[in-house]
């Protein structure tokens, strides 16, 4: 049995759990609106998953290391373990996963990851802190995967630059070029369409780059079922190499997942050589670093 964790303040209440230190809830205290995705398995089985030591999928699910070839799944294997609960408050919690057996025969490094959740306000802070305690280089990527609740009727996103250079998926892989820009002088409506080819995957280019997810949400404050009020998420990320926006093109899929990413999937032309992988990470023998964003309820 899974255990659940809550920090609260007079704004929001925030739950993780410890399979895979995963976001499954953001609620609004005053009416009680739920802004995270509630993980319908008929249509995406997840919340907010943190995807490490691989964002994206790795070409055949495979790559080598030193000449030998390891299995890895889409967006890794940390969003499926248990990972343990080290510190709490009332408005923190860190949770940990450390390398094992499992995992070594997997991706053949030797590491520490905690992620820290933060609660201030309308702000939730989440920080992934990475720690090679190996005795050679480690090389990674990794990412958040928040979905939020949207009616596509009226969801919009913008952004604190004008525009971004834009990727594409060939199927699971990464065209390595740009097909261009995606212009946010204006507000971009969200249709299905957008994820006709899975993903709008944007190149980040600022020390912090943030995007703003709009849409209407039932009014709590009314007795008018049918009434609607705005609501906005801002999502942003330090030092980020990509954003990328996500839905599927299924009419039940409700939701619009705002991913910061530092890392991507292998591209169309990858040889598998991890040392060779298209933006990733690496960290020297006992050296850390901080991977941060933000989500604001606004």
């Amino acid at each position: 049995m899974m255990n659940d964790y809550k920090i609260t303040n007079k704004f929001l209440t925030v739950t993780v759990t410890e399979t895979g230190a995963e976001l499954t809830s953001v609620k609004a205290n005053n009416g009680g609106y739920e802004y995270l995705w509630q993980a319908d398995p008929k249509i995406w089985k997840r919340h907010a998953p943190i995807l490490f030591p691989n964002v994206g999928r790795l070409k055949d699910d495979s790559y080598t290391f030193n000449g030998v070839k390891y299995h890895l799944p889409q967006h890794g294997f940390a969003r499926d373990m248990k990972w343990d609960l080290i510190d709490k408050s009332s408005s923190k919690l860190i949770f940990q996963l450390e390398s094992n057996e499992d995992t070594l025969s997997k991706y053949p490094f030797k590491f520490v990851l905690q992620a820290v959740y933060e609660l201030k306000n309308f702000e939730l802070k989440v920080n992934y802190i990475v720690k090679n305690t190996d005795n050679k280089k480690t090389i990674f990527s990794i990412g958040g995967h928040p979905a939020f609740n949207a009616n596509f009727k009226n969801t919009s996103i913008s952004a604190n630059q004008r525009e971004f250079d834009r990727y594409t998926l060939n199927g699971n892989y990464l065209n390595p070029s740009p097909i261009g820009k995606i212009n946010f002088s204006y507000a971009h409506k969200i249709s299905r369409s957008d994820f006709l080819n899975d993903a709008l995957i944007l190149k980040a280019d600022k020390d912090l780059t943030e995007l703003f997810l709009q849409t209407n949400v039932p009014d709590s404050e009314s007795d008018e079922k049918q009434l609607e009020r705005s609501t906005r998420i801002a999502v942003a990320g330090k030092n980020l190499k990509f954003f990328c926006i996500w839905s599927k093109n299924d009419e039940k899929a409700d939701f619009v997942a705002i991913e910061p990413w530092w890392g991507v999937a292998d591209t169309i032309n990858s040889n598998q050589r991890l040392e060779n992988k298209f933006g990733s990470n690496s960290l020297s023998a006992g050296q850390k670093e901080n991977f941060e964003y933000s989500m604001s309820f606004l």
